[in-house]
């Protein structure tokens, strides 16, 4: 990745809720996790989450 490309990438994971959401993607590997699940996992509600991992991509 180049570093114009990090930089803004590595800025929104700065937020406690997006990188709540990154470990959780982590932690479920390659077979992933239902949104639905991650937003009741992490407590917040599903349009919040969404918003959160549209930053993230």
């Amino acid at each position: 990745m180049e570093l114009n490309q990090a930089v803004p990438v590595l800025s929104a994971l700065a937020h406690e809720g997006r990188l709540s959401a990154l470990r959780l993607l982590v932690e479920a590997g390659p077979e992933g996790i239902a949104a639905g699940e991650m937003a009741r996992r992490l407590g917040v509600p599903a349009n919040t989450l969404s918003a959160s991992l549209a930053l993230c991509s």
